[in-house]
């Protein structure tokens, strides 16, 4: 082992020598050795060159290993190519000499380091745990250490640092691994987490922002610091935390229109996709003087529309200011203008103001370089209304980053979070906010809609940690859906659905099993998370509970009868139709995705789908694939959280003859599916979209008396607040059966009859005062209103 790390070589003990000296001990030197260097050169003039030399000999010796500490020790440089050439102080200053070194004992040395505590409680993992599960075998450090060479290679480290042996420590170890699976983590995270490492290290290396020199390649700009927000500045004094973003391709090209001689660059893509923090990553990268030579000491300046306007006090006042600032930016010379939501300045949009023509003059003239940002519509719309400006733009198009990228912007920026509220936010925090995001904010991109979700997750910290709970609860509290993982209670609701819906509805257990299995599902995680919850096909005829099948699942399981979007299909039979349903009007009742929108978390009932048009038949065939529908102005609406219920009396007359010749539903549904088909009712495609066909069977005499005991108990609940209650006798029952059975009808008439034989015989008893407050009526046949 002594092969792999030599913890007698010169470099080892110059390590272990720096860690002895300290910080502490290198302020006691360099504050002991400038105060003696300033006692002698009092001496010098006071009592002569020989009496100064006596006290400069101890300030020398005292300053010299200060200086030595500070710039040979500390940083312990590389010194070769080998693993003990590149291995960082932090790691070699803690392994004593004569040390068994196996994965467990050097993570025992290397775990009260900030870098491994930085593994630990991101992962929300303690220091015993992992001691736990690495091995003492001595023969298994080399793998760890072969692992941690490579991870310092892969993020252009010098040094293997200490962090980096952490990360080579777990990936090497299969308990590790398999202790991360088991707390829903991946080993793939430790390797994210040691790039994230590496580029804090990166940032904490060059966090020089210059000195005076850079102060004084600005010139005087009142103007600009009145009306304007320095985005360098702002770098400078909250930290830089854009680490990746740095290094994008959306930063990259911005830095090569210029460099390619470009006077305006114009940002393009849909809110989210980062062009706000793309021009901050590029001040971070300007100030740490990374970025190419044609913006070398430049500082980026953002105007705001919005500010400008409202400290405007009469006409000719905005177009004053504009040409100020841009007079002001040009004079002082390395400024770069940012205009976000540039549209703004374009008359394009409420409250915006025409600065057209003062922004062409100054890109004509190239008097300062500008960045402006905005939509591709808004673009689209500036060609249209002033082809002279759009054409001097050089646009740079951000697209959508890849998964990993998003997740290293996600850790770079959850350094300022930590920072600003003081809170700690768990890797799987990153991970799910980066999922749920995508899912409840379909109408925003990546990275944006992420990074606002971790934002409000700090709200929900719990004891200063910000972990994968606190992400669901945001979502929760914002979009009214459950995704937290089932408490006891609800879960034993989910596992006795079946029971709770038949309190309110009577038989047609196939269809309430089918419906009670697919929201188990959905809690459970175990359903398709781009599609919705579940998607049915409920037929039969009218009147033997399909919608309220539908009603109680939204009373039972999402909370109210209200969580139930319905729409009577028969009003949407013409092709101009489709248009009512995705429009984005608030005013318009009608519409689906407003509806849904307002209520992401519940049950869409489509009434008699066969009545509607085809078109808007097509239309569900989208929904029920992709779980969203695309408004008229291109913004998704997501149905990934709700129960798809379409009903139909298609083929009722079929269903009624075959139960009423003692055949069941489950020996026909195939053929009658096939004849549903045949006969042009419903298309292949359409019935192939939905998780499951259910035939619902008319109900006999029995059921239908258990349907009026439901229809009794509501006029109970109605009555409650006079404190009067009524009951039936078998006899009165069965006389209401009889007059309200239809089998064409179902149970339907039966309310009829029901309000018209027992509502108006309590109404005429309260009216008498024969029923006052306290009685319970029983009521028989002979007691019944007739007509």
């Amino acid at each position: 082992m002594s092969a792999l790390i030599e913890l007698n070589s010169s470099r080892a003990k110059q390590a272990r020598l720096a860690k002895s000296i300290g910080k502490t001990g290198y302020e006691i030197l360099s504050f002991g050795g400038v105060i003696l260097l300033v006692a002698a050169a009092a001496a010098w003039f006071l009592k002569g060159a020989r009496f100064g030399l006596i006290l400069l000999s101890p300030a020398l010796a005292l300053i010299m290993p200060a200086l030595w500490w500070k710039d040979q020790l500390k940083p312990l440089p590389p010194s070769g190519n080998d693993l003990n050439g590149k291995m960082s102080g932090d790691v070699l200053s803690r392994l004593k000499p004569g040390m068994v070194l196996n994965p467990r004992s050097v993570w025992n040395a290397l775990s009260g380091h900030w870098q491994a505590r930085f593994f630990t409680h991101h992962l929300l993992l303690s220091d015993d745990l992992i001691a736990q599960y690495l091995s003492e075998n001595e023969a298994d450090l080399a793998q760890a250490l072969q692992i941690a060479e490579h991870l310092a290679t892969e993020n252009k480290s010098p040094n293997v640092e200490l962090g980096f042996v952490v990360a080579g420590l777990m990936l090497a170890s299969p308990h590790i691994q398999q202790m991360l699976i088991s707390i829903k983590a991946r080993p793939e995270d430790v390797q994210s987490i040691a790039g994230w490492l590496g580029r804090n290290l990166e940032s904490h290396a060059t966090t020089n922002y210059g000195g005076i020199g850079r102060d004084w390649a600005f010139g005087f700009t009142p103007q600009l610091d009145r009306f304007g927000h320095n985005l360098s500045r702002s770098v400078m004094q909250h930290g830089s935390h854009f680490g990746w973003l740095t290094k994008s391709p959306g930063v990259k090209a911005i830095e090569s229109a210029f460099a390619n001689h470009a006077s305006a660059v114009i940002l393009l893509g849909p809110d989210g996709i980062g062009k706000t923090q793309s021009v901050y990553a590029l001040a971070q990268k300007l100030i740490e003087g990374e970025s190419v030579r044609e913006l070398a000491y430049h500082q980026i300046i953002e105007l705001n529309a919005t500010d400008i306007t409202s400290r405007a006090r009469g006409p000719g006042d905005l177009e004053n200011i504009m040409i100020t600032l841009a007079n002001e930016a040009s004079l002082a010379g390395h400024v770069i203008l940012f205009l976000d939501d540039a549209q703004l300045f374009l008359a394009n949009a409420p409250g915006a103001f025409d600065a057209t023509q003062i922004l062409l003059s100054i890109v004509q003239a190239r008097a300062t370089p500008i960045i402006m940002a905005m939509t591709p519509q808004d673009f689209q719309r500036l060609k249209t209304n002033n082809q002279s400006l759009a054409s001097l733009l050089t646009p740079v198009v951000l697209q959508e980053l890849p998964e990993a990228d998003i997740m290293s912007i996600l850790e770079d920026i959850s350094v300022g979070l930590e920072n600003r509220n003081h809170v700690l936010v768990a890797y799987e925090a990153l991970r799910e906010a980066y999922r749920l995001s995508g899912r409840y904010s379909p109408e925003e991109a990546y990275p944006g809609k992420a990074i606002k979700l971790l934002e409000r997750s700090v709200t929900h910290s719990q004891n200063s940690l910000v972990n994968a709970l606190s992400v669901q609860q945001a979502i929760e509290q914002t979009h009214g859906v459950k995704v937290s993982s089932a408490a006891p209670a609800e879960a034993d609701q989910l596992l006795h659905l079946e029971d709770e819906i038949h309190q309110r509805m009577i038989n047609q257990s196939h269809a309430v099993k089918v419906v009670a299995n697919a929201l188990r599902r959905a809690r459970a995680g175990v359903t398709n998370p781009k599609r919705p919850i579940g998607s049915f096909l409920f037929l039969g005829p009218t009147g033997v509970g399909k919608t309220e099948l539908a009603r109680s699942v939204a009373a039972t399981y999402f909370g109210a009868e209200t969580s139930m979007v319905r729409l009577d299909m028969s009003e949407y039979q013409q092709p101009d139709d489709v248009q009512r349903l995705l429009s984005t009007g608030a005013e318009d009742t009608s519409s689906l995705l407003m509806s849904v929108r307002q209520q992401p978390f519940s049950v869409v009932l489509l009434d008699e789908i066969e009545k509607a048009h085809p078109n808007i038949l097509n239309l569900l065939l989208q929904l029920l694939d992709e779980g969203q529908l695309t408004d008229m102005s291109g913004r998704p609406a997501s149905f990934k959280d709700c129960i798809i219920i379409a009903t139909s009396n298609a083929g009722s007359q079929t269903i009624r003859e075959r139960v009423g010749r003692g055949e069941s539903l489950e020996s026909f549904s195939s053929e009658f599916t096939d004849e549903l088909i045949n006969s042009g009712q419903f298309k292949p495609e359409l019935l192939n979209r939905f998780d499951e066909m259910v035939l619902f069977r008319p109900l006999n005499p029995d059921e239908l008396a258990q349907v009026v005991q439901l229809m009794v108990a509501e006029v109970n609940q109605t009555l409650t607040t006079q404190n009067i209650s009524i009951e039936l006798t078998p006899a009165a029952v069965q006389k209401i059966v009889a007059e309200g059975n239809d089998p064409r009808l179902g149970a339907r008439p039966m309310r009829r009859v029901l309000q018209r034989v027992v509502e108006n015989t309590i109404a005429q008893k309260i009216l008498k005062g024969e029923a006052k407050p306290g009685n319970h009526i029983l009521l028989d046949e002979p007691d019944l209103a007739s007509d």
